[in-house]
């Protein structure tokens, strides 16, 4: 199920664009946390990955905000991921005030956008319930040596990974065994077959059947239900 999403903009303070694009799934009934999702470091927040991320959590009753960082606004190339955390920090606490002062809050977002919130998260500087990453560059890609799990023992909320098994930026096997370096529940959906992107192209599909990543993230609904609800009873 599609959600028809809101465009709205956000109003930044502290920040290199004073808005940001964003758009608002609302779900039919409220019953998760609001989730804040950016996008990967060329992407934009109407892309693909994020919107069928965020229709999936609507479907689940989570309010979903999906929006650009400054650098995206401003059409400039993507910084290292640590100079967008105060950008991150920033769209989050505009979402916040904008759209659900009240809610428990999630953030995450695609590939360079989920390790920026990485970053941000660190020392509870976000004040999150967790996090939400839809596939984490875990390396470079081709280049296995320059991992970027530094930050990831200050993290001290849950965290949930969407990570196909050929995604050449760190495939889920690879991800696994760096989990035990989170303090709090790291839990990890693997994509068989699964890119980047979570597409599954129908040669590396175990029935050999080719799934797109709108339909892989529909069929992990359930699942992510589940880490939704030991969230909440956390």
């Amino acid at each position: 199920m599609s959600y028809e999403a809101i465009e709205l903009e956000l109003a930044l303070e502290d920040a290199p664009s004073p808005v940001v694009s964003a758009a608002v799934h609302a779900p039919v009934r409220q019953s998760g946390p609001a989730v804040l999702l950016t996008p990967g470091a060329g992407g934009s927040y109407d892309g693909a990955p994020l919107t069928g991320l965020a229709d999936v959590l609507a479907s689940l009753g989570c309010t979903v905000v999906r929006a650009n960082l400054p650098h995206h606004q401003l059409g400039r190339r993507a910084p290292r991921a640590e100079s967008s955390v105060p950008g991150y920090r920033a769209v989050l606490a505009a979402a916040r005030a904008q759209v659900a002062p009240q809610a428990s809050w999630v953030a995450g977002g695609k590939s360079y956008g989920g390790r920026v919130a990485t970053l941000a998260a660190v020392d509870d500087a976000l004040e999150v319930a967790g996090l939400i990453l839809h596939g984490y560059p875990l390396h470079p890609p081709g280049k296995p040596d320059q991992l970027r799990v530094d930050h990831w023992h200050r993290i001290p909320i849950p965290v949930l990974f969407l990570q196909g098994t050929r995604d050449p930026f760190g495939s889920a096997h690879e991800l696994e065994e760096h989990l035990t370096k989170l303090p709090r529940r790291a839990t990890l959906l693997a994509v068989e077959g699964g890119d980047h992107t979570l597409d599954v192209a129908g040669v590396h599909a175990p029935d050999g059947v080719r799934r797109p990543a709108a339909e892989v993230l529909e069929r992990s609904a359930e699942p992510i239900a589940t880490w939704l609800r030991v969230l909440a009873d956390s």
